[in-house]
């Protein structure tokens, strides 16, 4: 059906997997690229094939798109390609392209602004085009809009659409695609395009797509990349090799190894000029951009186990009798999360995360919500003073919470932790898991939370790191904060004579 079966030159991608469909318009696409002199190389129609494939109802396959492939080789044409697609021939009310960076978002409005007016079927369909400072958009007529935004530090919000493109997908946060995605859930046939070269240290949102989409079978994940063998089998001294210039044996100086990973040698990108970029870049930037070899982190040991974590899980887990809540918010205020923690009737810690939703406008009437409507009323409300949750302290207080140590009638009670407090949470939630003393539910924000949390030294114990985790954390800040108050204010159960000898 499509050009790729048979194009010549095809380098094939080293990691692939598109969906089981029944049809592709990718062939159609690259009919209308054709008509702009925009034609797509073998790769980019193997990945037109795929993006455009579609099932029994006529709908896109694959929410989550991925192409992984150094710089200048074929991403930002397939970008270009796939929104002629979108906006010509399946009429998408909206498609946004976005970038980490702002320049790069307008680059790319100016090259699809020549290329759609450079080509008469398309320009006549042309009603404006916006060209505001941080507006870019063109819009046709039929209530069509391609729009160009850069990607803030507040996460996705104002990225949400039909189809989204997420250029630079290295840069991606966990705020980005946190926000994005609650969005899309009402739109007929969303799609979400990842576009990168190979990760950095930091890049844990593309890394965790990458090591869903490289084994293949996910049912919505369509993933292609482009890369050389890893060093341990491409260089001589596998795993220890620096990839210095004067290094014999290196994987970086096998040119067949370097156009496995870059389909646009011999194309858009010389033989000549790639050896040059080997002896002007560092080791490291060649190894990632030419090679497609990913800065991966260091693995580190976490207080919390992926084994023990998946022990404690039991869905059916229902907490009885008196329980705290907690509340805890993004640095970026983009997601906040209230969690309830207490005990079940066999005694084991039952900790909960009931809200997870984005902003921060919602949550004071929620917490109030939840006083009024528990039975019995939690014992307490429990927050961070130095995280962001602090800044609720002025409206719970007008809203009748209290932080008197002899708690009034008619007030609820606010405890406001402090550092030493927060570092005793934390080690003792850590030791309800890897003792098996707590059970959660199976909750996808606190799954995350858990598996990307690192810590910090604080004093002579630890508490939850914010900077250095590789995901947002308020949901497992919300977990510990609740359980701690329910320790401190809900268990009233007197310890049996003697329990302590046995």
């Amino acid at each position: 059906m499509s050009r790729s079966g048979t194009a010549a030159g095809l380098v094939e991608p080293t990691f692939s997997w598109v969906p089981p469909h029944v049809d592709t318009y990718g062939p159609q696409v690259a009919e209308l690229c054709d008509l702009a002199g925009f034609p797509p190389d073998p790769e980019q129609q193997l990945l037109l094939d795929a993006l455009f494939a579609v099932n029994e109802a006529d709908k896109a396959v694959a929410l989550e798109n991925a192409v992984i492939v150094g710089r200048q080789n074929l991403k930002t044409g397939l970008l270009k390609q796939a929104a002629i697609g979108w906006l010509f021939l399946t009429d998408q009310r909206l498609v946004v392209w976005s970038a980490h960076e702002f320049r790069t978002a307008q680059e790319a409005f100016r090259d699809m602004e020549e290329l759609i007016m450079g080509t008469p079927a398309f320009a006549r369909r042309v009603k404006d085009i916006h060209r505001g400072n941080g507006d870019e958009a063109i819009e046709l007529f039929g209530n069509r809009r391609l729009m160009f935004k850069a990607r803030t530090k507040s996460g996705g919000r104002g990225l949400s659409g039909d189809k989204i493109i997420l250029d630079e997908g290295f840069a991606l946060q966990a705020t980005h695609v946190g926000s994005l995605f609650p969005t899309l859930a009402a739109r007929p046939d969303p799609q979400v395009v990842y576009a990168s070269s190979a990760g950095k240290v930091e890049s844990a949102v593309l890394r965790a797509i990458r090591d869903r989409g490289r084994p293949g079978g996910e049912k919505q994940l369509a993933y292609f990349e482009w890369c050389a063998p890893p060093p341990k089998e491409a260089c001589k001294d596998g795993d220890d090799c620096t990839h210095a210039l004067d290094v014999e044996g290196c994987g970086c100086d096998d040119m067949r190894l370097v156009q496995a990973a870059n389909p646009a040698i011999g194309r858009r990108i010389t033989v000549t000029y790639v050896r040059g970029e080997r002896r002007a870049l560092p080791p490291a930037e060649y190894a990632r951009e030419r090679m497609g070899w990913w800065d991966d982190p260091l693995v580190v040991e976490t207080p919390i186990k992926a084994a023990d974590w998946a022990a404690c899980l039991d869905e059916e887990s229902r907490r009885t009798g008196s329980v705290a809540l907690a509340v805890d918010i993004t640095p970026d205020r983009s997601l906040s999360s209230i969690a309830v923690g207490g005990r079940r009737e066999d005694g084991l810690v039952h900790g909960e995360v009931i809200e997870h939703r984005a902003g921060t406008g919602w949550v004071v009437d929620r917490i109030i919500e939840l006083f009024r409507s528990i039975d019995p009323t939690p014992v307490a409300l429990v927050i961070d003073p130095a995280g962001p949750a602090g800044s609720l302290e002025k409206r719970l207080l007008e809203k009748g919470f209290s932080m008197e140590k002899e708690l009034p009638a008619d007030k609820w009670r606010l405890h406001f932790m402090g550092s030493r407090e927060y570092a005793q949470a934390c080690g003792a939630l850590a030791d309800d898991i890897a003792n098996g003393q707590l059970r959660h539910i199976g909750q996808g924000p606190l799954d995350v939370a858990v598996d990307g949390v690192q810590t910090r030294p604080l004093a002579e114990a630890w508490a939850w790191s914010r900077p250095k985790s590789g995901a947002p954390i308020a949901p497992l800040v919300a977990v510990t904060l609740a359980r701690h108050g329910h320790a401190t204010f809900g268990v009233t159960e007197p310890v049996a004579p003697f329990a302590l000898w046995g």
